[in-house]
């Protein structure tokens, strides 16, 4: 069996994929990351990198949904420090991020160890923070979640795998991201089960 470390980003997304994720065989490790918080989104505004209004956006849609956040019970890591000890103790063959914040540094990228990354849009050209309604805007309504290999430059390593959706542009934000999602999830449960590499 293919040991896998997932880590699960601190939010709503992520705790609707957690429910669906069946690990009893014990072959995936699932830690939450929960390096996220008000300086880092306040540097986020301030590198201009994300809008306060998409921000609200976001956080509205986060309140609107019905599912919850990931078990505080959980394990959780904050840093690429705590990911390097969790490496080495449960000696993974690969690493899966979804819904994460942290950047992986090169540290880890070293290790040998694949790390992948579910991006709920395509990637490269919608790549990073934002890239829903990257998309809405620049009206590319078919878009893809793609599973792409970790490199030192955010979401530019090559596509192992998609999950094809549209948009709707006379669709909600929550609505859109929704669909977005659910894509991302669905390209998960199979990333899961799959050796890619």
């Amino acid at each position: 069996m293919i040991k896998t470390l997932l880590i699960l980003g601190n939010d709503k997304i992520a705790g609707s994929a957690l429910t669906k994720i069946n690990n009893t065989d014990n072959d995936t490790k699932i830690i939450i990351d929960r390096s996220t918080n008000l300086k880092r989104i306040k540097r986020l505004i301030q590198k201009k990198i994300l809008k306060p209004s998409l921000i609200f956006k976001m956080a509205l849609n986060e309140i609107a949904r019905k599912n919850k956040k990931p078990n505080k019970k959980l394990s959780g890591i904050s840093s690429n420090a705590d990911i390097l000890k969790i490496i080495q103790d449960f000696r993974p063959d690969r690493l899966i991020l979804f819904r994460a914040g942290l950047i992986i540094n090169k540290e880890i990228l070293n290790t040998g160890i694949p790390v992948l990354n579910i991006h709920a849009a395509t990637v490269p050209d919608f790549g990073g923070l934002g890239s829903i309604d990257m998309a809405l805007k620049s009206k590319a309504y078919n878009q893809s979640a793609c599973l792409h290999i970790v490199t030192s430059r955010i979401d530019q390593g090559t596509v192992l795998d998609k999950e094809d959706y549209a948009l709707d542009p006379k669709a909600s934000y929550f609505l859109n991201e929704e669909i977005a999602y659910n894509a991302a999830i669905k390209l998960l449960l199979r990333a899961i089960t799959k050796n890619y590499l």
